[in-house]
């Protein structure tokens, strides 16, 4: 499932960067998304990277993440929280976008990323405490210094991370980890 989702992300890469693409026929923003009515946006906008280092960065760090979770839930489960978190997170992400950057266009993995750590967190706190999270500590760090930037769209990565650890919190409830 994560190289499936891997490959996805690299073949919309490859379609953008030869013009087949564009991003602004799949990036998401308030005013395309939710008000045109063009929800597809929410999914698009979660396979595409227009620059060669936001792919690698983000298809890195989804390989580290995916693997381990994929591994821990099974594929049928990881795919399950993958998309709730693109789908949900990106819809609030552009909803919150409403007033301050309407027409801005949100693309990347990064905000489904930031759930997926936000998953492991909560379901490696269940099993090993707060030890567990110290781990985490460098990640959650460069992802705050990241959202400093301008051309990081913090509102989707919180989202994301947000979406990750209340579906993290439900699945601990049903899998009991540990």
């Amino acid at each position: 499932m994560t190289c499936g989702l891997i490959a996805i992300n690299i073949i919309i890469f490859i379609l953008i960067n030869r013009k087949v693409l564009s991003v602004g026929q799949l990036g998401s923003s308030y005013i395309k998304t939710l008000q045109e009515k063009e929800f597809y946006r929410i999914a698009t906008s979660a396979f595409t990277q227009k620059e060669f280092l936001h792919l690698a960065c983000n298809m890195y760090s989804l390989y580290n993440i995916g693997c381990v979770l994929e591994n821990a839930l099974k594929s049928d489960v990881f795919a399950v929280c993958y998309f709730t978190t693109m789908i949900v997170g990106g819809a609030i992400s552009a909803r919150l976008h409403k007033k301050g950057s309407p027409f801005t266009l949100s693309i990347g993995a990064s905000g489904v990323i930031c759930g997926l750590i936000g998953i492991y967190m909560v379901i490696a706190f269940s099993v090993w405490g707060f030890s567990a999270l110290t781990s985490m500590i460098p990640t959650i760090v460069i992802l705050a210094l990241m959202t400093t930037s301008k051309k990081i769209d913090s509102i989707g990565h919180f989202t994301g991370l947000l979406c990750g650890i209340l579906g993290g919190i439900v699945l601990v409830n049903i899998y009991h980890f540990g």
